[in-house]
């Protein structure tokens, strides 16, 4: 065939193709999208969870009386046998080993399934995850079937299992599913979805524990609970959506070695971003970003058990009252984060960034033409034609950072303000209410997520996620002893009140340092090491 002007230089040459970025995938509009199949194994892992959560105390509660009763003279009388004073601290100090040791396997745990996630993807992360959720289950159910003290060593020292697979860990796998297959501007609001769909189900375990217990036996809630991991594990293995380090094996070679063990933490250090003008600066945002979590998390964690413990000894509430106090705060939680996080994320960053986002603008514009063939080029004015573009177009990143940053900061104001208002309870009603408002003062961990996301690479997002966990955990594990003392304290002079006030007090701490952390100048750009040393030597 005769060649003409627009012949390929090349024979057999393909025309060139235009490289389009590799985008995350939105969340699907469909029922079964791969946002919904995110939330929907949240929400199964959490209701699975909080099955055990209510009957654990009474388990322990008939192990100790078991105990007791095994060198003491037999009950008699009318009454319950295991209504003792000695039996209820011994229960308590059980109950209180129990929740230190998960609280430290939890912060263990973030470490080793951050590793799972880089050497197999979030997929059989989670798989692995729920596996061995169900393995301490059943340990759990021999610990229940043999009772007294043989029973509490068998529960206690088979908790060690949650080092490797255990609660923090299924929430780390999901939030980073989420940070890979979700669109950057959607992100932040799935994370909310994520941590309401995780609340809703721990609500419902809650009430549905409690309902198996009385009406079966102890033993019930802790069987359904192995069949519900069996189930749960098969829907991570079927249905968990494909993540981007499920397929790249480069990925998962970087995912080796004591480095990427231990990369979270790394994640906090401070980082340099160059300017627009050349110079290069050091950004400290992200140490003040997770101090401000900590301080936030530190002064909201303990406040539920607070409620519990205040409305028991002031108001004389019992396990029923306390039970739904705990329900309707976890209900209403989940729903705020459900539905109203992410339209407040929407609509604030609306506000903050204007009438319209540049993401936004340019999924409005038509994709302009790039001419393949030499025919296909416009000369200018001075007669020279333009160039191919050499660089692909690059992802837009989400452009809502900066609302998600002061959300962080102001939830921790109302938070402070609930929580003093808490402290001047009077009457039981006002228990209830005060635990109905303080959800609404909750979403600073999903967005301080989405900024944390934002302020890194995308290789390093599943590292940045890892490292705010890993914060919470910490700070859960310190509130829970530290305020357990201070509640201690004010007991004992007749003020348990003033408990609330100190929970305020570190709230607006947190809100005070949370404003020493900046977002990088517009046009900046991070040079982590790496693009550094590469740098000096050209």
């Amino acid at each position: 065939m005769a060649a003409d002007e627009t012949s390929p230089l090349l024979e057999n040459a393909a025309p060139p193709r235009i490289h389009k970025p590799n985008r995350p995938a939105k969340p699907v509009g469909t029922l079964f999208g791969p946002a919904n199949r995110i939330l929907l194994a949240g929400f199964m892992m959490a209701f699975t969870l909080g099955i055990t959560q209510v009957p654990i105390n009474y388990v322990f509660r008939l192990m100790e009386c078991d105990v007791f009763y095994s060198h003491n003279p037999p009950f008699e009388g009318p009454g319950d046998r295991c209504h003792r004073r000695e039996i209820s601290a011994g229960t308590a100090t059980q109950v209180s080993i129990l929740g230190m040791s998960t609280s430290f396997s939890g912060v263990f745990n973030l470490f080793i399934c951050g590793y799972f996630i880089k050497l197999w993807g979030p997929r059989w992360a989670f798989v692995s995850q729920t596996v061995l959720l169900g393995l301490r289950v059943c340990t759990q159910i021999v610990a229940v079937t043999i009772g007294g003290r043989e029973g509490i060593i068998i529960f206690q020292a088979c908790q060690a299992i949650g080092i490797i697979g255990g609660p923090r860990g299924f929430q780390l796998v999901l939030n980073t599913a989420v940070s890979e297959l979700v669109a950057p501007k959607d992100r932040t609001a799935v994370f909310g979805r994520l941590q309401g769909s995780i609340m809703l189900g721990t609500a419902f375990g809650f009430l549905l524990g409690g309902v198996l217990g009385d009406i079966y036996n102890i033993r019930r809630p802790f069987e359904t609970a192995f069949f519900l991991y069996v189930v749960s594990s098969l829907y991570g293995a079927l249905f968990l959506p494909t993540g981007a380090s499920d397929e790249a094996a480069g990925k998962k070679q970087n995912g080796r070695g004591i480095s990427a063990f231990f990369a979270p933490i790394k994640m906090i250090a401070p980082h340099s971003y160059r300017l627009e003008s050349g110079k290069v600066i050091k950004n400290y945002s992200l140490i003040f970003l997770a101090l401000g979590i900590f301080l936030g998390v530190f002064s909201s964690g303990y406040v539920p058990i607070l409620l519990q413990m205040y409305a028991t000894s002031e108001f004389d509430f019992g396990t029923s009252e306390n039970g739904y106090l705990m329900f309707g705060n976890a209900a209403i939680r989940g729903i705020f984060l459900l539905f109203m996080f992410p339209k407040i994320i929407s609509s604030g960053r609306t506000w903050f960034n204007g009438t319209s986002t540049p993401a936004e603008t340019r999924e409005h514009e038509v994709e302009p033409h790039i001419p393949v063939c030499p025919g296909d080029f416009e000369a200018d004015e001075v007669g020279e034609v333009p160039q191919e573009p050499i660089q692909p177009l690059e992802d837009e990143e989400d452009s809502g950072t900066g609302f998600d940053l002061f959300f962080v900061r102001w939830s921790l104001v109302v938070d402070s303000i609930v929580t003093v208002i808490a402290g001047f309870s009077t009457e039981g009603w006002q228990v209830y209410l005060a635990g109905f408002l303080l959800p609404f003062a909750s979403g600073s961990a999903p967005a301080a997520k989405g900024v944390m996301t934002e302020l890194c690479p995308p290789q390093q997002r599943q590292d940045a996620i890892s490292a705010i966990t890993l914060v919470e955990s910490t700070a859960t594990l310190l509130t829970q002893g530290l305020f357990g003392l201070i509640l201690a304290f004010f007991s004992e002079i007749g003020q348990p009140s003033l408990t609330f006030f100190c929970n305020a007090g570190f709230a607006v701490l947190g809100f005070a340092v949370l404003f020493m952390a900046h977002l990088p100048p517009p046009n900046s750009k991070r040079i982590d090491d790496e693009d550094s040393e590469t740098e000096t030597e050209n």
